[in-house]
């Protein structure tokens, strides 16, 4: 925030004025003019962008916090993931669940072996760039963080993430990329995100393409069982070139076949 510094928090803290940041929105005019040096000019200008300051996205306020390894992409898509406050705090309390609780969802997956996280840091893993790393640190940051988000959000105004608004050739299709390809798969993410596609992180029976390169291993196996329409990178750019072939209808079996003759041993 600009003009508040880290010389006028000390201040404050060693008057006793705040204990912690959420303080910073409980000061009034006499307070601060109460400290050495400070004008009614000052005074005002620090009202005045506290004031400025607390109303945000749920996503900007998540970033703030300062999560260890979350970004403000991550910070972004956790919000988008928990869509409000009470969404955020409802789904830290049903990440902590254990095996056994209510909130832990089914114990065994598909192929019968117990589930190691719990539903909530599962479905959180849906999201591509979210690992069992990434949510169990976003999971215990916040609860480290607990009670001063509950005290900042008696000051603040957090507004839901906005959801990105997108008419591009892959609209409402989700996308998942496995192995090795010509371009960085960051490259190949934006390519598809930028057509209003979808990527996430798992294979499923609703995934609509699994876009797959050399080396592609388990996910694919799994995308041909389920039937799952399979692109290689030349496809995904014919696809961004002609629209109207983007809807994945009757091409699965030719994709399958021109990626399975790029297995290597490493696939058994």
């Amino acid at each position: 925030m600009d003009g508040i510094g880290e010389k006028l928090v000390e201040q404050l803290l060693d008057a006793g004025l705040i204990t912690s940041i959420a303080g910073l929105y409980e000061l009034t005019h006499d307070q601060l003019t109460s400290l050495e040096r400070m004008g009614k000019k000052s005074a005002d200008n620090i009202l005045s962008e506290l004031s400025r300051t607390n109303k945000m996205t749920l996503g900007k306020f998540t970033h703030a916090l300062g999560l260890p390894g979350i970004g403000p992409e991550l910070a972004a898509l956790f919000a988008s993931h928990v869509t409000t406050l009470d969404g955020m705090l409802e789904w830290l309390d049903a990440a902590h669940a254990s095996s056994g609780d209510d909130k832990f969802g089914p114990t065994l997956d598909v192929k019968g072996k117990p589930h190691q996280l719990n539903l909530a840091l599962r479905e959180l893993c849906q999201h591509d760039g979210i690992g069992e790393k990434v949510a169990i640190q976003v999971r215990d940051g916040l609860q480290l963080r607990r009670a001063l988000i509950t005290d900042l959000a008696r000051h603040l105004v957090l507004e839901a993430e906005p959801e990105a608004i997108s008419k591009g050739t892959f609209e409402g299709m989700s996308f998942c990329i496995t192995g090795t390809l010509s371009q960085p798969r960051k490259a190949i993410q934006l390519m598809v995100k930028g057509a209003g596609g979808k990527v996430v992180g798992s294979i499923s029976g609703k995934l609509d393409v699994l876009i797959a390169g050399e080396n592609a291993g388990s996910k694919l196996t799994k995308a041909q069982s389920l039937g799952v329409t399979v692109w290689d990178e030349a496809q995904l750019l014919s696809a961004l070139d002609n629209p109207a072939q983007s809807q994945p209808l009757g091409d699965t079996d030719s994709s399958n076949a021109a990626i399975d003759s790029q297995k290597s041993l490493l696939d058994f």
